[in-house]
């Protein structure tokens, strides 16, 4: 799921007036998109900021599991997110078919 542009500017400009923290907008980020699927690498403390708000409860997490990816989401939404990992999967192996024939 993509967010918004209007909620990136809401974002960014909290972040900019210091009414929060870079790690606090990375985690409204992800509150906000509901879903994001980390399948490249994300900087350090991107997701030190991402991992404590999940010990915090303020996000859900799921590990890498096969060819699924490694999922972050907004604890109401982990429906989203299982049905998001198994689209991944499906798209990853109709892909890796079409190149091994």
């Amino acid at each position: 799921m993509r967010l918004h542009q209007n909620d990136l500017t809401r974002i960014t400009d909290l972040c900019q007036r210091g009414e929060i923290t870079p790690d606090q907008a990375n985690v409204m980020m992800v509150l906000d998109r509901r879903v994001l699927l980390v399948d490249y690498k994300i900087p350090a403390t991107v997701r030190r900021a991402l991992n404590a708000a999940v010990k915090s409860g303020d996000l859900g997490h799921k590990k890498k599991d096969g060819r699924k990816p490694e999922v972050y989401f907004h604890p109401k939404f982990e429906h989203l997110a299982k049905e998001e990992r198994s689209k991944y999967e499906r798209h990853l192996i109709n892909c890796l078919s079409r190149v091994t024939g």
